[in-house]
């Protein structure tokens, strides 16, 4: 070994560069501060038993280099050779790393062999003292670089060197797979996961919007994985939840994503998939999820998604004082229960608009999609392709061209995503929000078609999709309004939806069951992105809706009153039993707006707010006589 000043000289010599002492038979290699004009850091040498020092919570910077003794070329890069920690993630992370497993990428384009690579980075010590051993090593993400594993004790609050470390064995072959280099690592050597497809990203939404994240891990350990649970790891940066908070409503808890149960033996692919809260503050978020099985973390199992919110979606506010009495519910009114044999969630077909040039263009949001005629798969689209469908007025056909796809019929066809949910975009339509600037509510969930009407000449979009996800794309109401007023709203009008699916007669020549523009407001997917509380309320009441001696009760409703509502005689013909007049007090002195049937919006909003009425009361009040009852599962 040199002395202190020969250590010294070494370091800071034209050359910058000071050879060590292999560790287990590696070349390695390590800079000092000085080679880099960084003033007041001293160097840091690797030996058998590697160490270095730190105080609890320090930063500092570390430099190291390794030569390349493979016959092949090195070359640099994210996704080329970058320099690993082992871990799902490191305890000295720190907030330059690439990512929560790695520290940096090499400094040079290229490494051929005998050539040395360079890497720089930052280590923050942990807060409590002791000693932690990290392994590194370089590779591409998929494999990894032969004699290139370094193993560095840091030690916090002290200098005593660790127990010996046992060497690692050599790796014969020119780049060592994954389940190779998991061998050297001792409790890691039976699971180890190797990213395939990844999430994609970056994420674009406006805050609140929901993000559906699919993701491919190939076991490459050589453990069977009984269950994947995937956890959140962190947000970064963290506002806390009300601005950085991600969980969805579909999650298990707030860090427990999904459990998947499916069995996937090594060397198999486990395909995982679910959905995302975008963080309500707009900027740029990058949010991690982990994934274990058996109860053990996955090496190589880090999913990392780059998300950017382009506008504040609903924040949260503070927690309200006990003493607030205002919007306090005093009664919590219990949902009807379900029976145990109601059927299937029922589903509704949404006429969108009328074209004006018998066109669709269609993508997906964050998915590829399909074009389908029944159950035939027509034409197939990746993520960002563009469908455009037309209808020959001329030949009676209906086209369909796009990336690998030209095609016609004389039946119509639908554009679906792979799970028949995910949302789609219709790009040659807009449809602004008047006060979020840059939305356009083109955006929706299930299936898309273009229809011809023979029966009124006319080309429609309409939207098929299953009831409550309808309900959600509906802008009848705030998102910042009381809970049960939003409650009172949408079992409304879930009732109307649910009475004109029953009959399926208003809109019977044009191929659909409601009108997104004249039944009720409905504006998709972007609505259910910036509407959290009220997706809550719809969820909350799923199923329900008015019923009258056991039958669907039409549910009228309308946005004020002039301090009373008007009977259904008065208004259109015949008569309806459960809506007749009744006094709305909170509208006293105001201007009627709308037909005056049924409920009034600007009533039943006082009668949550200023007088604590739970949404049965307020529907039971407005409805004379009927009932709540839940009509499907």
């Amino acid at each position: 070994m040199f002395n202190q000043e020969e250590i010294k000289r070494r370091i800071c010599s034209k050359a910058g560069w000071l050879s060590i002492k292999s560790l287990a038979g590696l070349a390695v290699f390590l800079s000092a501060f000085c080679v880099f004009g960084i003033k007041g850091a001293e160097a840091v040498t690797i030996v058998e038993r590697s160490q270095v020092n730190l105080q609890p919570n320090e930063v500092k910077n570390i430099f190291v280099s390794i030569k390349n003794q493979t016959s092949y070329t090195w070359q640099g890069g994210l996704d080329k050779t970058a320099f690993y920690a082992y871990g799902d993630k490191s305890v000295l992370y720190y907030g330059t790393w690439k990512k929560a497993d790695l520290p940096a990428v090499i400094n040079e384009k290229s490494v051929a062999p005998g050539q040395i690579a360079t890497v720089s980075f930052y280590v923050k010590a942990p807060a409590a003292p002791g000693t932690y051993t990290q392994r590194f090593l370089l590779g591409d993400g998929s494999t990894w670089h032969k004699n290139t594993v370094i193993e560095i004790a840091f030690k916090v609050g002290g200098s005593a060197l660790p127990a010996p470390v046992s060497p690692a064995p050599a790796i014969n072959n020119q780049t060592a797979s994954n389940e190779q280099a998991s061998n050297l690592l001792g409790s890691v050597k039976d699971y180890l996961a190797r990213l395939l497809l990844k999430p994609g990203g970056p994420f674009i939404t406006s805050g609140n919007g929901t993000l559906y994240v699919s993701f491919g891990l190939q076991n490459i350990g050589n453990t069977e994985w009984k269950k994947q649970r995937v956890t959140l790891k962190e947000v970064v940066p963290d506002l806390g939840t009300r601005y950085s908070g991600v969980r969805h409503d579909s999650w298990v808890s707030g860090t427990e994503v999904k459990t998947v149960n499916n069995v996937t033996a090594p060397g198999a692919l486990s395909l995982v998939h679910f959905q995302v809260k975008a963080p309500a503050k707009k900027g740029n978020y990058t949010v991690r999820f982990s994934v274990e099985t058996d109860g053990q973390e996955v090496p190589g199992g880090l999913i990392e998604i780059p998300v950017t919110v382009t506008a504040d979606g609903m924040i949260q506010p503070e927690s309200v004082s006990s003493n607030t009495t205002q919007n306090t519910v005093n009664n919590t009114y219990v949902p009807p229960v379900d029976p145990g044999n109601l059927p299937v969630e029922p589903i509704i077909r949404v006429g969108l608009y009328k074209t004006t040039d018998d066109i669709l263009m269609v993508r997906g949001v964050s998915t590829g999609f399909s074009l389908t005629q029944g159950s035939t798969n027509v034409c197939t689209f990746n993520p960002g392709e563009i469908a455009k469908v037309f209808y020959d007025r001329v030949n009676g056909v209906y086209k369909a061209t796009g990336p690998r796809c030209q095609t016609q019929s004389t039946q119509y066809y639908v554009a679906v995503a792979p799970d028949g949910l995910s949302p789609l975009e219709i790009t040659d339509f807009s449809r602004p929000v008047s006060w979020l600037p840059g939305a356009n509510d083109n955006k929706f969930r299930g299936k898309l078609e273009l229809r011809f009407t023979p029966k009124t000449d006319a080309v429609w979009v309409i939207n098929e999709l299953p009831m409550e996800w309808y309900l959600k794309g509906i802008a009848e109401t705030s998102d910042v309004s009381p809970m049960e007023f939003q409650k009172t709203l949408l079992v409304a009008a879930r009732t109307y939806a649910m009475y004109h699916v029953t009959r399926a007669t208003k809109h019977a020549d044009e191929f659909y069951i409601v009108d997104a523009k004249y039944d009720q407001v409905y504006r998709g997917y972007g609505q259910e992105a910036r509407s959290p509380r009220i997706v809550a309320a719809i969820d909350e009441t799923r199923g329900i809706i008015v019923t009258h001696q056991g039958k669907i009760a039409i549910t009228p409703y309308f946005s004020r009153s002039d301090g009373r509502t008007r009977s259904w005689s008065e208004v259109w013909y015949g008569e309806v039993e459960w809506c007749v007049g009744v006094p709305v007090p909170q509208d006293a002195g105001k201007t009627l707006w709308g037909h005056g049937v049924g409920m009034s919006a600007s009533g039943a909003l006082a009668m949550a707010a200023h007088e604590s009425r739970t949404y049965d009361y307020i529907l039971k009040y407005f409805y004379k006589g009927v009932e709540l009852q839940k009509w499907y599962r």
